[in-house]
């Protein structure tokens, strides 16, 4: 598109007269004449000049960095202390990051240093150690080099901090080193069905296994009560195909130990036992109770 001037050719202009200012004094007047009308400029310069301010890119919207959110920290697995008696506890953590902390460590497992020269204390008469066949009895059990004590891992990671029990607090804080004592003492941190410990430890089981709750757990029978159904199930079922084959009820109006007549089912099957010793041995009266 032709246009009367462009930006090249204003500056052209402005050198020439600047050139000839300086070599005639009377054209100073005509000169500023020009200069003035050149810093009014004409429309059409004044949306050249526009159209090449829009062309120019504008930066990018600035972002309040009150706006942006954190990412989850990312906790390295390599990084966290492995020994008991450098980590720091699992409240000190921020709320939303415990489980993350919590599975870092299940990952790890516990600390259980087998080839560790174990140091001795003078108990009594005696110098007294750890001994590493603890480990295999008390999967739980940790020791901490730097501290040369023991620690309970499930109660480190899921004891409820409001929970009060008798010496649970030595296997998390400080450690416990009373060698002396041994195996009594782990036993007694263990605890019954109720205790902290056992309570961790259900809550460690469900954290690394979901789908380990009470609700879907199915029990198992061994052979021998698998067996003793089959054959309960399949007299129960022999009656069942007689009565249908020959279009019976099976049930009566009275099925009372003490009635003269219970329903055709249980009377057949009271048949059966009485005319087999192996039935008698698992049905009825001899059939396991559930409570």
């Amino acid at each position: 598109m032709k246009r009367n001037g462009d930006i090249a050719s204003l500056f052209r202009k402005h050198r020439a007269k600047k050139i000839a200012s300086s070599s005639s004094p009377s054209s100073v007047g005509v000169v500023a004449e020009e200069q003035t009308q050149e810093q009014e400029g004409t429309p059409e310069q004044e949306r050249v000049i526009e159209e090449i301010v829009n062309l120019m890119p504008s930066s990018p919207p600035s972002v309040p960095l009150e706006d942006v959110s954190p990412l989850p920290p990312i906790y390295d697995i390599n990084r966290l202390p492995h020994d008991p008696g450098e980590r720091l506890p699992i409240v000190s953590y921020p709320i939303n990051d415990q489980d993350a902390i919590r599975r870092a460590y299940s990952l790890k497992g516990p600390f259980q240093p087998y080839a560790h020269d174990f140091a001795k204390r003078k108990i009594g008469n005696r110098d007294r150690q750890f001994t590493p066949l603890w480990f295999h009895k008390y999967h739980w059990l940790e020791y901490s080099i730097k501290k040369e004590s023991v620690f309970c891992f499930v109660c480190y990671l899921f004891k409820n901090e409001k929970s009060k029990g008798k010496g649970t607090d030595a296997f998390i804080k400080g450690g416990w080193r009373n060698w002396n004592r041994g195996e009594e003492a782990l036993d007694k941190h263990v605890g019954g069905v109720t205790s902290v410990h056992n309570a961790a430890q259900e809550r460690y089981n469900l954290f690394i296994n979901p789908s380990a709750a009470i609700d879907n757990q199915i029990v198992k029978l061994n052979n021998e009560d698998l067996r003793l159904y089959k054959i309960r199930l399949t007299y129960s079922l022999r009656c069942l195909k007689f009565l249908l084959h020959q279009g019976l009820a099976f049930r009566g109006h009275d099925e009372n130990e003490e009635s003269s007549n219970r329903g055709n089912f249980l009377e057949l099957l009271n048949w059966l036992a009485a005319n087999s010793e192996e039935v008698n041995k698992y049905v009825l009266k001899n059939a396991p109770v559930h409570t």
